[in-house]
């Protein structure tokens, strides 16, 4: 609960963030800055402005590669961006010190003069146009959110476990069978987090399949950090469901610490892919 939590306050810090980074653009702008303030802002204020505002966006965008690794960190800051964007384009028009729009005298008296109706109606369509995007926009995104958390932190199959003093949360990226790469190689890909008190002593994270025999055959090394850990193995010919998946995990005091976990418990789809490709070699 504490690390849903953990999630939910940082999703909330890059929104915060891109939010406040957009106004200050919006103000380093004479149009905007006019809009906002009243009068147009004065040069050094506008300069100011526009180095917090791509400072407040860069923090942003570090705070969710920091926290999901890069992959999924870029394209939660680009979603969260197009939130922020769509809540300032719906509130700029509420607005309360905008400037009252110009009379422009002798124009347009030869055209027909809009009725109330209309003048009342466009403006409120354009609101509920934009409410309706905001909307939609947050659904779609917190949907895709809620997917991802379901996938690593609530699946069914993943492993609870811990090693050493740290519980962690270990589950297949696919349920998928293995991909096979080059060379014929099937390789699987895995995800890994630990608890938010745990991760902070946590230096380096390994996997292999078997046992390691020396501290230098560890595996593959988990790329990512925090909320992102993942790694890509490869697996032998020989992989089974009695096969171990071997967790080394090294602090950052210098401590070493392992676990061990069956292959059909952590991938029961790998297991069956093995053993049709042992049958059909066999009846060949």
């Amino acid at each position: 609960m504490n690390a849903v939590w953990s999630l939910s306050g940082m999703h909330l810090g890059i929104l915060l963030l891109s939010g406040l980074g957009f106004f200050a653009l919006a103000f380093a702008t004479e149009r905007h800055g006019r809009h906002l303030l009243g009068r147009p802002p004065a040069p050094n204020w506008q300069r100011t402005a526009r180095v917090l505002g791509w400072l407040l966006l860069v923090v942003a965008l570090v705070l969710g590669i920091a926290e999901l690794g890069s992959g999924v960190g870029i394209t939660l800051w680009l979603g969260w961006l197009s939130v922020a964007a769509l809540a300032l384009v719906f509130a700029f028009p509420k607005w309360p010190w905008q400037p009252k729009p110009r009379e422009h005298a002798g124009r347009g008296r030869a055209k027909l003069e809009p009725t109330e109706a209309d003048v009342v109606a466009e403006p409120r369509i354009r609101r509920w146009i934009a409410a309706g995007l905001l909307v939609a926009t947050v659904a779609v995104f917190s949907a895709g959110l809620a997917g991802e958390e379901v996938q690593l932190l609530k699946r069914t199959d993943a492993i609870q476990g811990e090693v050493g003093p740290w519980q962690f949360t270990f589950a297949e990226a696919h349920r998928d069978v293995p991909e096979v790469m080059e060379m014929d190689v099937p390789m699987k890909e895995f995800r890994l987090r630990f608890c938010e008190a745990c991760d902070d002593d946590i230096q380096r994270v390994y996997l292999k399949v078997n046992k390691p025999r020396s501290e230098r055959a560890t595996g593959m090394a988990f790329m990512g950090q925090r909320w992102e850990r993942r790694v890509e193995i490869p697996l032998p010919s020989t992989t089974r469901a009695d096969s171990e998946l071997w967790l080394t995990v090294v602090g950052k005091d210098g401590s070493v610490h392992q676990t061990m976990m069956r292959m059909d418990r952590a991938s029961p789809a790998t297991v069956a892919w093995f053993d049709e490709q042992r049958s059909r070699h066999a009846r060949h």
